[in-house]
């Protein structure tokens, strides 16, 4: 199956919103267990004096212990005591007095070798403090609340986090692992994969922590796991108080290799004495055997081994080993604690990318959005567009809101959606369409093109609109050949124009503000470009990727943002830059005018000499008229056309670009020529994103499988569509490349090749016209696996087309009908799944 559905929304969404919620309360839970994970060992370094002097002196024994302690406190009943066999620790009584409340009673710490109490630890107090956060936020009962529903949201967070990373990374082990910088996605790599290392780390802690958190949950743990083979034990008659010196002696041979000891005083007459230690050769530090001792006699009344207990016991009584990683000894703490302090990364890197996902919805187009959306009538006046690099629809878009603004019923539609006939329910259309190619109509349109320009019906003798006709120049009579061929259609069957038609070259300024007057002075509409204004970025990197090519230099270059998280585009996007005139061209024209060059000009604000300011204008045929202010003069120059390019990644600033130079009988061009040679790197470009909806993913196309197929500098734009997907996970890729020499002209193959290594690309088919071992161009590729294209396209593949329209452009639609049929070919284009970007 070619097709690889993404993991299901509701988790995904699940996965988030949990993160987010919870994601501090674990943060905060994570680094106070982190620093718990070595309590004893910190506190024996921070004590270090007093601890050395409980090795230095002789320790008392138990009972000497006991009895000093209580004669010092008669009024302390001892209840329990503790001590290290195997390192200087202080030891812990535990006793009652009159006045004691609870069912814990009180603790003292005492020095093992005299009995005194010693005052508390230093940095015991800051342990406690930090325990008490670990285990219910230091908030009493309400904090352990909190931390209980964060500790199952960590569970579930483990589950599905673990669900989306399979869901996205089937049977590709390594990117498991190891994280990769992949389209400005480190922070999601480093989630995913850091969610791998400490997945098991954290569903250990968070299952064993819920133990302490909530008595359901002990109830029912035990119920699973505990057995029925414990018997309690119990006197056979009555004893009051306890032998301690009797008991000592009964036990000591058992507790010679014993790390620690606890015992504890029964708490009824009839109960026996407790005894907990924890032998040399214990499982884990925490697996102690058990001996209940008769308190008068000092005889062993029972013994209990870990070693000898059910499974289910052992477990039960390891769950604190298992929750601090003690369980696996040293190496299991020092991981656990790992896991533990990581988890603020994750906290942080889920709020980027929740952030990241938040900002690009936002961004997700560049053009404003509107609910042009009423009915088709008589007094709903329709605008229309047709649009392959996305500039009508922008457009298109602008003057329906300018339209809505006053009021008006609009209806907005892109060609592709409107049927010939519907264009008789409206009086007014107006038609913002561009022409692609040789004349062509954009892709999706050309259905509409083919049933209402090469027809004779209807009839429109009731509709009056207006058209602004998209084009470039520098493809000669194909200038707006659509947009001239759709005026004519709507002028042949009666339709009456309301203003003439007007043509911009090369999305000219001047032709666009006059389509804006005359939409003021049409409708009343408020007279303004509303065209986005131009960016300042900065140029950081220039490397010429084929050097040696039999081709023109190609260029890689980086622009940065200079207010960074200001941009967004994304994958297929175009990106407009505004070029330079060479300066020795501005120099001539003002020599030749007698212009001082040095003449101060506001500029954008700032004041420029006019040399510098000349840079970016249309120099006009005469100089400045005798009557005509400088600045006036200036101010009412053209801009230079801007020029685009395919955005190469996926970021949200910084823009990588594959420009190569152009070269005429004149010169290099314009912008080329600028950007390649003339820029130097530091420079300030002046730009703008464009959304391309005709070559951008949605999310249809992104959960199915794609076939990339372009040559030379459409390896760009076809580059931010695998970054994109191969980020997110589909690998159902095929890439199909055509350029001169594979060994300077394969642009971006080392990616490339370990994409299809990884299996991030299924296939990949990259030709080279001019190697004497190749001499195929990317169309004779695609005819050779005719039966693998009929596969895919079956299957709903979705068909990508960057590069040149000339040769390669052509030659794929022509393979494509050949192989699929021009019926296949109509419907996928009518379909949106043949999306082009070509120039």
């Amino acid at each position: 199956m070619l097709e690889r559905i993404r993991a299901l929304d509701p988790i995904f969404q699940l996965h988030w919103l949990v993160g987010i919620t919870a994601g501090a309360v674990l943060m905060l839970i994570g680094v106070t267990g982190g620093l718990m994970s070595f309590q004893e060992d910190i506190l024996e370094w921070l004590n270090a004096d007093q601890v050395a002097h409980f090795e230095n002196e002789a320790r008392l024994s138990p009972p000497a212990l006991v009895a000093r302690y209580q004669a010092e406190h008669p009024t302390h009943a001892v209840s329990s005591l503790f001590w290290r066999q195997d390192r200087a620790y202080p030891a812990f009584v535990g006793y009652r007095t009159p006045e004691t409340t609870g069912r814990r009673g009180e603790r003292a710490m005492l020095d093992p070798t005299t009995a005194e109490p010693i005052g508390m630890l230093r940095g015991q107090w800051t342990f406690g403090l930090i325990r008490q956060l670990h285990q219910r936020l230091a908030a009493g009962a309400t904090g352990k609340l909190i931390v209980g529903i964060s500790t199952i949201a960590l569970v579930g967070l483990s589950i599905t986090g673990l669900w989306i990373r399979w869901k996205r990374r089937p049977r590709q082990a390594w990117r498991w692992i190891w994280p990769r910088a992949l389209g400005g996605k480190l922070a999601g790599e480093w989630h995913a994969v850091l969610g791998l290392w400490a997945l098991l780390a954290y569903l250990i802690a968070s299952l064993t922590g819920l133990w302490w958190s909530f008595d359901w949950y002990r109830d029912g743990a035990k119920a699973l796991f505990a057995s029925d083979s414990a018997t309690a034990v119990e006197l056979a008659a009555p004893v009051d108080g306890v032998d301690i010196e009797r008991v000592w002696a009964a036990i000591a041979p058992q507790l010679t290799d014993a790390k620690s000891v606890f015992i504890r005083w029964p708490g009824e007459a009839s109960a026996p004495l407790e005894v907990h230690y924890v032998p040399g050769d214990a499982f884990h530090r925490y697996a102690d055997d058990e001996l209940f001792v008769h308190p008068a006699s000092g005889a062993i009344l029972s013994e209990q081994r870990f070693s000898d207990e059910a499974w289910g016991d052992q477990l039960l009584a390891s769950l604190y080993a298992l929750h601090m990683g003690a369980f696996f000894g040293t190496p299991g703490v020092i991981l656990m604690m790992l896991a533990s302090f990581a988890m603020p990364v994750f906290f942080i890197t889920g709020l980027l990318l929740y952030l990241r996902r938040r900002r690009m919805k936002r961004q997700v187009a560049a053009t404003p959005s509107i609910q042009a959306n009423a009915p088709a009538g008589a007094n709903t006046l329709l605008v229309a567009y047709a649009s392959q690099s996305g500039l009508a629809q922008r457009i298109a878009t602008q003057t329906a809101a300018a339209l809505q603004a006053t009021g008006r019923a609009v209806r907005m539609s892109g060609l592709n959606e409107i049927q010939p006939l519907a264009l008789c329910e409206h009086r007014q259309a107006l038609f913002v369409v561009s022409t692609h190619g040789e004349g062509d109509a954009p892709v999706a349109a050309r259905s509409f093109d083919r049933h209402f320009c090469g027809a004779s019906e209807p009839a429109l003798e009731t509709l009056d609109y207006a058209l602004l006709s998209l084009g470039d120049t520098d493809y000669g009579d194909s200038y707006c050949a659509f947009g001239r061929r759709l005026d004519r259609a709507l002028r042949e069957r009666g339709a009456r124009t309301l203003i003439a038609p007007i043509e911009v070259d090369k999305a000219d300024a001047a032709a666009l503000a006059d389509w804006h007057a005359a939409l003021a002075g049409l409708f009343g509409t408020a007279n303004t470009d509303r065209e986005p204004v131009f960016d300042r970025w900065r140029l950081s990197a220039r490397t010429i990727v084929n050097p040696h090519s039999l081709g023109a230099p190609t260029a890689c270059l980086r622009l940065e943002a200079l207010e960074p998280g200001t941009a967004g585009w994304q994958a297929g996007d175009i990106v407009e830059i505004r070029p330079r005139q060479p300066q020795s061209i501005v120099d001539a024209w003002l020599q030749d005018h007698g212009i001082d060059g040095e003449t101060a000009v506001l500029r954008g604000g700032h004041s420029q000499p006019l040399r510098q300011a000349l840079t970016d204008r249309r120099l006009p045929d005469d100089g400045v008229p005798a009557s005509t202010a400088i600045q006036d003069w200036f101010d009412a120059l053209a801009p230079l056309a801007a020029r685009d390019y395919s955005i190469a990644n996926i970021g949200d600033d910084r823009i990588e670009l594959l420009v190569r130079l152009a070269r005429h009988e004149n010169g290099t061009g314009l912008a080329s020529g600028w950007l390649i040679e003339r820029a130097e790197i530091g420079d300030i470009v002046e730009l703008r994103l464009r959304a391309n909806p005709g070559f951008r993913g949605d999310e249809t196309s992104r959960q199915r499988a794609a076939i990339f197929i372009g040559n030379g500098t459409g390896m760009a734009g076809l580059r931010s569509h695998l970054l994109a997907r191969i980020g997110d996970g589909q690998r159902a890729n095929w890439l199909l490349f055509g350029e001169r020499q594979r060994t300077v002209d394969f642009y971006y193959g080392g990616d490339i090749r370990a994409w299809h290594d990884n299996g991030d690309i299924a296939h990949l088919d990259a030709v080279f016209s001019r190697d004497a071992d190749d001499g195929r161009y990317v169309q004779q590729a695609l005819a050779e696996h005719a039966e693998r294209l009929r596969d895919w396209v079956d299957n709903g593949a979705f068909i990508f087309v960057c590069g040149s329209h000339d040769g390669m452009a052509t030659g794929v639609t022509e393979t494509l009908t050949a192989i699929l049929g021009a019926e296949t070919v109509e419907r996928l284009n009518e379909a949106g799944r043949i999306r082009m970007d070509v120039y």
